[in-house]
């Protein structure tokens, strides 16, 4: 009985970390997922006049480079960057572990970078370089405060997401 009562306290504290880190693996997939389909519906933004003249392309007249949510309004980028704002704020309601839940949806859109590469080229994802010679691509990174189910203490991991247009070639 004593070796149960000196073995408990170190179990309960195994158990809890366990459920910890597997609670903070679920809450960095949740948001990979949001930020993942933000930028997949965004890269399908088509310019539809460009489509009439047989071309492919985004609603995106020029390339930019991290710009954020916020400041996308007078950015060339400003009809595609809105779409996958409007995605990924969509997606991240269900999302546990942002720290103060339904406020803090609306920082972390707005300061989501974002990537838009209208004719092509390449970002980093993981450590991973994402290369597309000629479809449009988008790429886009964020960094929340999130906080475990246990509570202890916030952890903040960074989010990256591409995704290339399907030319369905």
């Amino acid at each position: 009985m004593p070796i149960v009562a000196l073995a408990l306290p170190f179990l309960v504290v195994f158990v809890l970390m366990v459920v910890e880190v597997s609670e903070r693996y679920l809450e960095v997939a949740m948001l990979q997922d949001a930020l993942q389909q933000a930028t997949r519906s965004a890269v399908q933004e088509l310019d539809y006049a460009a489509f009439a003249r047989n071309e492919m392309g985004l609603r995106a007249f020029a390339e930019c480079q991290r710009v954020t949510t916020a400041g996308a309004a007078n950015s060339p980028c400003a009809d595609v960057i809105a779409v996958a704002a409007t995605v990924l704020r969509t997606n991240l309601q269900g999302v546990r572990g942002l720290s103060g839940d339904a406020e803090a949806i609306e920082p972390l859109v707005r300061s989501t970078a974002w990537t838009v590469l209208p004719n092509g080229g390449s970002c980093t994802v993981h450590g991973t370089l994402v290369q597309s010679p000629t479809a449009p691509m988008i790429c886009a990174e964020m960094t929340p405060v999130m906080t475990g189910i246990v509570g202890w203490g916030e952890f903040r991991p960074r989010i990256i997401a591409a995704d290339v247009l399907d030319l369905g070639l």
